[in-house]
């Protein structure tokens, strides 16, 4: 066994002490424990995470995620995000100037810079992490593929302030629920985008740690004992639970850190142009730890997707609890003309999430 899967395979116990360490050190310490532990994890598993979901996360996307999507014009975020680079092009901007942070090894900017070079579409592509062991990797990986001139990746910390002079584009993809510093930071993206420019993201804003929400959980925990034996296991345990306990990623990483503050830390700079909400008592279900327990292939697997989706759906449409994930699209204060909020605003997903805050 190597030794990078000897501590993916009992990545439990290092996640355990990590926790207790951190309730034990002093604050700053425990940051830095926090992030060593991030780093490492994101090093041990540097591909796009978009790509190691369940086929059942798929299976639930396709029928219920992505018509809502597509009507907003969002067939992912990843075309999303080549789109409006495209926008930019046809407005005047050459080349385009893109910032990405938080990429990671940056799998997905790479690809999206050579579907731009292929449609002649000309990009200056800034990546930037903290993790310099991926940022030489990702580098790499462009020069290979003949994107040297128009990506280049840094590395630096994205708590700290910066500012890259009037970016038409900034992407935020999956790493605002990563950053501890949020006011710095949207007032680092604030200070870094062009006045025409566009904020774009694809995020988790859920609870804190990836926890749920007290009535979201109420309703995961009624589908629970209606599951199979098998439809009950849980990778994170390693085994078959009784009652679903969700787990608090925070405690041992920067996992989900202050999702719940990133809508409220965005209104303060910025206004939103697109924003659209999806998934909350369903998540669980369609994701890593649970979801590979439900097959898209299997009728009696789909049938509790289907169930919990319409559980899930109801509640938002009836607004007793926010949603966990947003695309969004955000402009300076004032430019942002006819907003398009899906099912919700962001001023009343703060609003739900204030009313669950006071439940806890």
């Amino acid at each position: 066994m190597t030794l990078r899967a000897f501590i993916y395979r009992h990545r439990i116990i290092g996640k355990r002490v990590i926790s207790w360490a951190s309730r034990t050190l002093p604050a700053p310490a425990a940051r830095r424990l926090k992030a060593l532990a991030e780093r490492v994890a994101f090093t041990l598993t540097p591909q796009y995470q978009g790509d190691t979901l369940p086929a059942i996360f798929h299976y639930w996307s396709a029928r219920y995620l992505g018509p809502v999507a597509a009507r907003l014009g969002i067939n992912s975020p990843e075309a999303f995000y080549f789109g409006q680079i495209l926008k930019a092009a046809r407005s005047g901007a050459h080349p385009v100037r893109v910032l990405s942070l938080g990429t990671g090894a940056a799998s997905m900017e790479i690809d999206l810079a050579e579907q731009l070079r292929d449609a002649s579409v000309q990009v200056e592509m800034t990546c930037v992490d903290f993790n310099p062991a991926l940022m030489r990797s990702a580098n790499e990986s462009a020069r290979a593929r003949g994107l040297g001139q128009s990506i280049r990746f840094e590395t630096f910390d994205c708590n700290v302030p910066f500012e890259y002079h009037a970016q038409d584009i900034i992407i935020v993809n999956q790493f605002f629920h990563h950053v501890t510093e949020l006011e710095t930071f949207c007032r680092s993206l604030r200070a870094s985008l062009a006045d025409d420019g566009i904020l774009l993201s694809s995020d988790i804003i859920g609870r804190n740690g990836h926890q749920l929400w007290p009535d979201v959980e109420t309703e995961i925990q009624d589908v629970w004992p209606t599951l199979t034996p098998e439809q009950q296991f849980d990778r994170h345990f390693d085994n078959r639970l009784d009652r679903y306990r969700p787990i608090d990623h925070a405690a041992y990483s920067n996992e989900g850190v202050r999702a719940q503050d990133v809508v409220p830390c965005l209104l303060g700079e910025f206004d939103f142009e697109l924003f659209f909400t999806f998934g909350g008592a369903i998540m669980p279900f369609i994701e890593r730890r649970i979801g590979f327990n439900f097959s898209p292939e299997v009728e009696q697997d789909r049938a509790v997707i289907d169930r919990v989706q319409a559980i899930d759906a109801e509640a938002i449409a009836e607004g007793r609890y926010p949603t966990a994930n947003m695309i969004a699209a955000l402009r300076h204060k004032g430019r942002a003309p006819q907003p398009n909020y899906s099912p919700l605003s962001p001023q009343r997903h703060v609003e739900l999430t204030r009313e669950q805050q006071a439940k806890l």
